[in-house]
């Protein structure tokens, strides 16, 4: 056995390869056969995932402890830095006394100080990304509450929510009526989020951001697609998008690179599905597929 994702793969062919005969009574046993060691592949892939998200949930949490002490106390070392800084500018030397002073003041109010905003800015970095982690673990980690969702209201109040900076960004948006569909309220709501802060995070300078929400569904699936005027993304960044840390540009916006990370966690978890279509200064256009109807958490 090669690994769990090998092992389900070939399995899923051969009981495709079964299918494509006539499922006679000859065959029956041993497409029983591959389903029980299908079931089994997933259960080992699930304990996997399992173990390592509880390592993953460890070892950020744990992490965090020291990276606070470190930004703590570089932050007082940064205080301490200034009031020696005050004391000697207070100092009235002669001489070669004051040359020493002179070259003192010189590192205590700009190269020391210049030291340590570098310290503090690489562990709030440090610490983005260990919150970052634990969302991910988190997201992984929840037991769904799954039930039948309003997305009319849900969207209302996030946008309701987010109506200041709609209005100062001078944003138009638009939601057409919206299908009900199943998942956790908590869960399909931070999709919503994510979303719709995506199209207002990533707009074009040139025009007034204007973001399209709607939806259809059929018997099974309902779809949600979120629509924006804004910068786009390059066909060449399509595919690495939904890796975790994963960032276009350093400078585009801030974030950590996890949003669409989690909204595919999410998505996986609910047996749904995410998908764009964009081009490079010419909007996204994001659609996510829920059920429409009661199902039992994935992997």
């Amino acid at each position: 056995m090669n690994g769990p994702s090998e092992t389900v793969h070939e399995l899923r062919e051969k009981i495709i390869g079964l299918g494509e005969k006539s499922l006679r009574k000859s065959y029956y046993p041993e497409l029983q056969k591959h389903i029980r060691e299908l079931e089994e592949a997933y259960a080992l892939l699930e304990r996997k995932n399992a173990e390592l998200e509880s390592y993953l949930y460890v070892a950020s949490h744990d992490l965090r402890s020291p990276l606070v002490n470190i930004q703590g106390f570089s932050a007082r070392f940064g205080k301490q830095i200034a009031q020696i800084a005050q004391e000697l500018e207070a100092m009235n030397l002669d001489g070669e006394n004051n040359i020493r002073r002179a070259n003192a003041l010189e590192l205590l109010a700009e190269k020391l100080p210049r030291s340590v905003e570098f310290i503090l800015s690489n562990t709030a970095k440090m610490y983005s990304l260990l919150n970052g982690l634990l969302r991910i673990s988190r997201t992984g980690r929840i037991v769904m509450s799954i039930k039948e969702l309003d997305m009319n209201a849900l969207v209302a109040a996030y946008i309701n929510t987010m109506s200041y900076e709609i209005e100062e960004l001078h944003a138009r948006v638009s939601v057409a009526p919206l299908p009900p569909c199943y998942g956790d309220a908590d869960l399909v709501s931070q999709v919503v989020s994510n979303l719709l802060g995506n199209a207002l995070k990533y707009r074009s300078p040139d025009r007034t951001p204007n973001i399209a929400i709607s939806g259809t569904h059929n018997q099974r699936k309902a779809s949600y697609t979120i629509q924006d005027n804004g910068i786009g993304i390059a066909e060449r960044h399509q595919t690495r998008i939904w890796d975790v840390f994963y960032r276009i540009s350093d400078t585009a916006a801030a974030g950590e690179g996890l949003g669409l990370s989690i909204i595919k966690r999410i998505m996986d978890k609910h047996r749904g599905s995410v998908s764009l279509v964009s081009q490079e200064g010419g909007g996204s256009a994001f659609t996510v597929t829920f059920p429409a109807e009661p199902f039992t958490e994935s992997l």
